[in-house]
């Protein structure tokens, strides 16, 4: 019976300790918060009035994400040049929306006509091309 009841009394600690070190690892790994993922990008230009230049335009991009943060975006024009990179900074808003907005005044003095887009390096997420007009 000795050895029966030691035999219990180990299995016991043994299931202890595995239920401790258990318990500890719980304790070490916290639960991380995710990390930051763009989920869409929107891009909309205004012409100058008439589409006549010179003028002003404005070019605005939105960034939805899974949480708040700050990520950075690429201007692309079709066939051409990259700009940035510029931040945006999203914040949750109505209806647990996390948005930002990026927002660029343009003065357009000569003619015009191309397409541009925003894109998020490193991801597949990108808008539509949307046009820019303006002539002369």
């Amino acid at each position: 019976m000795t050895i029966v009841k030691l035999g219990i009394a180990a299995l016991a600690a043994t299931v202890a300790l595995v239920g401790a070190a258990s318990a500890l690892d719980l304790k070490i790994a916290p639960p991380g918060p995710g990390k930051l993922v763009p989920t869409n990008v929107q891009l909309g230009i205004i012409s100058p009035p008439n589409n006549i230049c010179p003028g002003n335009g404005k070019l605005t991009a939105w960034v939805e994400t899974n949480k708040p943060g700050t990520i950075n975006i690429l201007l692309v024009k079709k066939g051409g040049a990259v700009g940035g990179p510029y931040a945006v900074t999203t914040v949750k808003g109505a209806n647990g929306i996390v948005m930002g907005s990026y927002t660029q005044n343009l003065v357009i003095n000569n003619p015009v006509d191309a397409e541009y887009r925003v894109v998020i390096a490193g991801t597949p997420i990108q808008s539509n091309w949307v046009p820019l007009v303006a002539e002369c």
